[in-house]
């Protein structure tokens, strides 16, 4: 795999907070933005594999949507240790990842959404490497549908993903980071566009903003997509982009509570085919909601919540770009 690296110059937080909440407030009708040490994220309502988003904060971009049009590339697979590795995320430091990607297709033998949340702590560790999983807290979900058109949420051992992955890194500590809050939508922008904009209009090319990290919608209901399993091959391939999108996604509308994971970038100045927005998320109440974040509904935008924590990256890595 091919791997470039790409130093961010971010602003400091108070000064994100400040710009974020600007965006917010023009689409919410309450929301705040401020800067504050990192609840621990182990514990309810988001269930993460580390306390906190501190600690060498980075974030890569795997793949990518390329790898499934026209036809899925099924050589696409990665390993999310070795990734961690790809990231600079050595074994003396631990690692957190936390992202939305696809499923390890190589090791379920079908075709899903991932939420990747994976912690590897400090220190040496023995067994048979990526597949050491004594050694990792593995809160990671897969999505997927069910034969009989239902969808599942549920935990899975694999160490791996397939196809694309957004990821955002660190050592995992806790720290100062950006807590985010919005109530009653107003405005046409769902929650991610909204910061993620209100960062590129301020900034613009010059100063890109990579952020990444958690958020939970507490309140309301939202459209979520899930990837069926790949196609039978006399549906292949893909006439185009539209086709997948309309003929072979299935959509669904899932009420609150669901835990998110996001990655998002304000601006791709060195043209590096960064997707500029992933998020995945899981339930951890039950085993049906989940899957790629879209927007909350029209229905309940005037009872939606929403409560985030991120934190900004410092190095930002383009992996095996398609």
């Amino acid at each position: 795999m091919g791997t470039t690296t790409h130093p961010r110059d971010p602003p400091p937080l108070g000064e994100l907070a400040a710009v974020i909440q600007r965006s917010l407030q023009a689409n919410f009708a309450s929301a705040t933005a401020s800067v504050v040490e990192c609840p621990d994220l182990r514990q309810p309502p988001f269930h993460l594999a580390s306390p906190g988003l501190s600690g060498s904060p980075c974030i890569a971009d795997v793949g990518g949507q390329a790898n499934l049009f026209p036809l899925p590339n099924l050589d696409a697979r990665f390993s999310l240790r070795s990734l961690a590795r790809d990231m600079q995320m050595t074994e003396q430091e631990g690692g957190f990842l936390i992202g939305a990607g696809a499923a390890p297709f190589h090791d379920t033998g079908y075709n899903a959404e991932l939420a990747v949340n994976l912690y590897t702590p400090p220190g040496p560790h023995v067994g048979a490497g990526d597949q050491d999983v004594d050694k990792v807290r593995n809160g990671t979900r897969i999505i997927q549908m069910n034969p009989d058109g239902s969808s599942c949420c549920e935990p899975i051992e694999s160490l791996n993903c397939g196809l694309m992955v957004n990821l955002y890194g660190s050592t995992g500590d806790s720290g100062p980071v950006l807590k985010i809050t919005a109530r009653a939508r107003t405005g046409d922008q769902n929650f991610t566009n909204c910061i993620r904009l209100g960062l590129a209009d301020h900034y613009g090319d010059s100063r890109p903003v990579s952020l990444g990290g958690a958020f939970l919608l507490k309140k309301g209901k939202a459209k979520f997509h899930i990837m069926p399993d790949f196609p039978k091959s006399d549906q292949l391939p893909f006439q185009d982009r539209e086709q997948l999108e309309k003929e072979w996604l299935t959509y669904h509308v899932f009420e609150a509570p669901i835990v998110c994971l996001t990655v998002m970038h304000s601006a791709d100045p060195e043209g590096l085919g960064l997707r500029m927005e992933h998020t995945h998320g899981f339930e951890t109440d039950g085993n049906r909601k989940g899957g790629h974040y879209h927007y909350d509904m029209p229905e309940t935008a005037a009872e939606v919540e929403y409560e985030a924590y991120l934190n900004v990256a410092s190095t930002v890595y383009r992996i095996d770009r398609p």
